[in-house]
């Protein structure tokens, strides 16, 4: 493992993902990643799930109230600072708790950053199905996709292939400029990263390997309507 993975923690927002966690995936990679579970406010058995198996490996901070994903890798990353292992840190980042992407591809994603651009401040994994790769990915989470970001691009001048990828480090010293107020969309928070950090250098990494894990819920088509919405209350906000 690459040297960085050891001062590189990882917010991992849960919200009722008993059936989903992988805790022995994530133990795997404890010697080399450390980890904060968020759980947010979840109704099931996802808390005693986290807080009988994660103890001695990772942490995790519990919101009694689900508050959504946006506000719980915000609330993750502003708590990082209260961890006594913080001043080690160098990188920072959030990633699906489901493994829809492998963990094996955080220390790619450093490896892609050191290769092509040192000094950036953010990597942000995205999703493209080409030779080599495996995105096991619906057509139609595609396409919607692939709408969203000519929006984006059209509305805010953010070139982007892919926003919605749940794998994404931080340098840790731009985690308060990008973390530090409450984000105005719960579903699209991820464009309001860009947005936020706009001027500085942010790579996008071809992840190599991208599951859909059934249970995921941003981009299915009855939240199309509530999701455009938010990008025309950021578009007033941000213009």
């Amino acid at each position: 493992m690459n040297a960085i993975l050891k001062k590189t923690c990882l917010v991992v927002p849960c919200y009722n993902e008993e059936n989903r966690l992988n805790i022995d995936e994530y133990r795997k990679f404890s010697g080399s990643i450390d980890f904060l579970f968020v759980n947010d406010g979840s109704t099931d058995g996802t808390l005693k799930l986290l807080q009988d198996k994660v103890p001695g490996f990772a942490s995790v901070l519990n919101l009694e109230k689900n508050s959504g994903k946006a506000e719980a890798v915000r609330r993750g990353m502003m708590h990082l600072k209260n961890l006594p292992f913080y001043d080690e840190i160098e990188w920072t980042g959030f990633w699906d708790a489901d493994l829809a992407t492998p963990l094996e591809e955080l220390e790619c994603m450093h490896k892609f950053k050191d290769d092509t651009a040192p000094d950036a401040v953010a990597v942000f994994g995205i999703r493209i199905r080409r030779p080599g790769n495996d995105i096991r990915r619906s057509q139609m989470r595609h396409i919607i996709s692939r709408i969203f970001c000519l929006v984006f691009r059209m509305l805010y001048g953010i070139k982007t292939y892919d926003s919605q990828c749940g794998a994404k480090i931080f340098r840790k010293e731009i985690v308060e400029k990008a973390f530090s107020e409450p984000f105005s969309s719960r579903w699209i928070f991820d464009v309001e990263l860009i947005i936020r950090l706009k001027g500085s250098r942010i790579l996008e990494y071809p992840v190599r390997k991208w599951t859909d894990i059934k249970g995921s819920t941003i981009m299915r088509p009855g939240n199309v309507l509530v999701i455009l919405s938010d990008i025309f209350k950021l578009w007033k906000k941000y213009a």
